[in-house]
């Protein structure tokens, strides 16, 4: 038995409308959680309607996180690069962008 790291993707969505009572749900981005868990059980269950049940606990009046997504990590993310090597890519690809990013 070995355990993953799942990161459950949602659709995150604050509630503007909760001090007159009422419900006007705004999407606001997404959200990620994550669960520590041996990744073979979901190959025995529906695992997005886990995860939905799951996130539920989640939500109240003010805010909700709706299922997406889920991904097993396998291993860690490898850095790509820093702000700086962003910018001077940017640079080269459109030099008339560079003014605006340094």
């Amino acid at each position: 038995m070995s355990v993953n790291k799942i990161l459950v993707h949602t659709q995150y969505e604050e509630n503007y409308g909760f001090s007159e009572g009422n419900f006007h749900w705004k999407k606001k981005g997404g959200h990620t959680f994550q669960i520590e868990m041996d990744a073979d059980l979901m190959m025995y269950s529906d695992a997005a309607e886990v995860f939905s049940k799951m996130l539920e606990k989640q939500c109240n009046d003010l805010e909700r996180f709706t299922y997406v997504d889920h991904e097993i990590v396998f291993q860690a993310a490898t850095v790509l690069g820093t702000q700086a090597d962003y910018i001077a890519t940017n640079q080269k690809l459109d030099p008339e962008m560079s003014n605006e990013l340094s």
